[in-house]
């Protein structure tokens, strides 16, 4: 496929992670946090039960590039992400 044919599904591939990445399956929390609230947080150091589902829950958009080029191939120099998604929860603390 051409640069243009891949990086749709890529950027959609993107988007889906940026939202998707604050919502963490309950055996990766702990026994202390549940139930679950709407506005909890992620612990800050999660780590998951494998090293993918590690990368999959953080906030690092260089991460979920590295996952869309396990499944899409490289991306070229060109490619840049911003995630769209931003909740001030989730702002980093400066």
């Amino acid at each position: 496929s051409d640069p243009r044919g891949v990086n749709t599904p890529r950027r959609f591939l993107l988007e889906w992670l940026s939202f998707l990445h604050r919502y963490v399956p309950v055996g990766c929390i702990g026994e202390g946090h549940v139930p679950q609230r709407m506005n909890e947080r992620p612990p800050p150091l999660m780590c998951g039960r494998s090293d993918l589902e590690t990368v999959m829950a953080s906030a690092n958009a260089e991460d979920w590039v590295k996952i869309s080029e396990m499944l899409l191939g490289p991306v070229g120099d060109d490619f840049k992400f911003e995630p769209k998604h931003k909740a001030n929860s989730y702002a980093k603390a400066a």
